[in-house]
């Protein structure tokens, strides 16, 4: 009986012991749920303008007059140089006073045609010299025509010595003075388009599927951080860069007030999905803990237990975790609070209820 008694004692300290450890551990839980998915996603940016040209003639020649310079506002069609087109004018004259000798002729010819075709309708004349009166109207017509031809050519040669703006924009760069021979390609002004800059922001591949046009945006130039700009992404360019895994995104914004420039940085914060109301799966972000190998779970609560759930997590925005559907269903209840430790199958006691 002596021997009986210790294991006795032992098991009546050893019983409470055990029931302790089953005690359910309370936790705090949250809801998944299918929310709009409008969170923001925010990313630097450049702008650049959306057209910018290198200005070059059409001719050969001498600079005649500059007539802007760097900084001048220029609009489309507006002359900003002029070359040396003294020969080329006296030429054009010469042509001009051509054609009008032969449109003379031409006129002289056909008036005579014309008596010839009167007097041959009466028979008066012999045929051939009525042919003949029509072959000489129309060979002078064809010299007509050839004149024109040639002084709409010079005509086009005087105007290429005169260099003009293609678009409304800034001069950037003046390349050219007054007396300096040019030639065709040299370049003598550049021209930048700054009524429009281009946002261009380098995305991470992961939200290529989230972001089109229409998209959502707000610009904030870093030089103007408290003067929001609220828009929409222009176009999405299908094409990634491999080495840092990103794509571009591209913004238009209105700059005819001349308030920025190109070459500032930018942040953009994009709100994918926000233009058409899409849902998305969310839980809590307190719910979700990362792995050492950099996967992602949460604990699910089956009934008065709770077992863990590898997630994929497609970005966090706030307080919230988007997933990637097929592992939780909206309306599953998952821990935030007391998740550390949780082991599977673990008993749980809910100590504030889901919202």
């Amino acid at each position: 009986m002596s021997c009986l008694r210790p294991a006795a004692v032992l098991l009546t300290l050893i019983a409470p012991l055990a029931g302790a450890q089953e005690a359910p551990a309370p936790v705090v839980v949250g809801l998944a749920e299918q929310a709009p998915a409008s969170s923001e996603l925010v990313l630097s940016g450049t702008a650049t303008a959306r057209r910018t040209s290198m200005l070059s003639p059409l001719t050969d020649g001498l600079v005649d007059d500059m007539l802007v310079d760097v900084g001048d506002h220029v609009d489309a069609g507006q002359v900003i140089a002029r070359l040396d087109a003294v020969i080329s004018r006296h030429e054009l004259a010469t042509t001009e006073a051509a054609l009008a000798e032969g449109q003379a002729r031409l006129a002289d010819a056909e008036r005579r045609r014309d008596e010839a075709a009167e007097v041959h309708a009466r028979n008066l004349i012999a045929e051939s010299t009525y042919e003949s009166a029509v072959a000489e109207a129309g060979i002078l017509a064809a010299d007509v025509r050839r004149l024109e031809a040639e002084f709409a050519r010079q005509r086009e040669i005087v105007a290429r010595h005169t260099i003009k703006a293609p678009f409304a924009g800034i001069i950037a760069e003046k390349l050219a003075e007054t007396g300096q021979w040019v030639q065709r390609g040299d370049a003598v002004f550049q021209l930048v388009d700054t009524d429009v800059l281009r946002v261009d922001v380098p995305v991470p591949q992961s939200y290529y599927g989230e972001l089109a046009s229409g998209t959502p945006v707000t610009v904030r130039f870093d030089a103007a951080p408290a003067s929001p700009i609220e828009t929409r992404l222009t176009t999405r360019v299908g094409v990634g860069d491999p080495s840092a895994r990103t794509f571009l995104a591209r913004i238009d914004v209105d700059n005819r007030d001349l308030r920025f420039a190109p070459g500032m940085s930018a942040r953009v914060a994009f709100r994918p999905g926000a233009a058409e109301g899409v849902q998305a799966l969310q839980v809590p972000r307190d719910a979700v803990a990362r792995q050492p190998d950099g996967s992602h779970r949460v604990w699910r609560v089956r009934g008065t237990q709770v077992e863990p759930v590898a997630v994929r997590v497609e970005r966090f925005s706030g307080s919230a975790a988007v997933l990637a559907p097929g592992s939780i269903s909206a309306g599953d209840q998952v821990v935030i609070r007391g998740n550390e430790g949780l082991r599977p199958d673990q008993a749980v006691r809910i100590v504030e209820p889901a919202s």
